[in-house]
């Protein structure tokens, strides 16, 4: 496997989606799916294709302490094939998922890329937005939240 894979995976998804010349895409490494931006690259010591994707603004009155805390909790969680790892974007600080597919699974499962963003991780980015929502919602007060096992608090 090798970057020529991933140009000719990225060449496949341009012509499904009618993007226009992938050289472009290649540079930019941006596209819109409905109303998500997802930004796409390839990692080439790890032989693997990062998605990462915008979750938007935090809405105003969530406590963002709560929320981040809530995005390490996901991470430590996640046992799912795209292995989605959460941060904050360092200049907007809106939270953002990244998930990390190899490279080899797609060329050997022959699924394309566009099948896998329309289909698979949009969705999933859906049902993450809705997971943090109702858990922020739901939190309790940071007084009544005792400390995990084995900490030192």
């Amino acid at each position: 496997m090798s970057r020529e894979d991933y140009v000719e995976l990225v060449q496949d998804l341009c012509e499904e989606l009618e993007l226009g010349d992938a050289g472009e895409f290649l540079d930019r490494g941006l596209l819109q799916v409905d109303d998500t931006l997802v930004c796409i690259e390839y990692l080439e010591e790890r032989d693997e294709i990062r998605l990462l994707a915008d979750l938007g603004e935090i809405e105003e009155g969530v406590d963002r302490a709560e929320m981040l805390e809530l995005l390490l909790e996901f991470n430590l969680g996640n046992t799912s094939f795209y292995l989605p790892t959460f941060s904050l974007h360092a200049e907007n600080h809106h939270p953002v998922v990244a998930y990390h597919i190899p490279l080899p699974a797609l060329l050997e499962d022959d699924i394309d890329l566009a099948f896998v963003l329309q289909e698979q991780l949009i969705p999933l980015l859906d049902e993450w937005k809705g997971r943090l929502r109702e858990a922020v919602d739901n939190a309790p007060p940071a007084a009544d939240l005792s400390p995990p096992p084995g900490s030192w608090v």
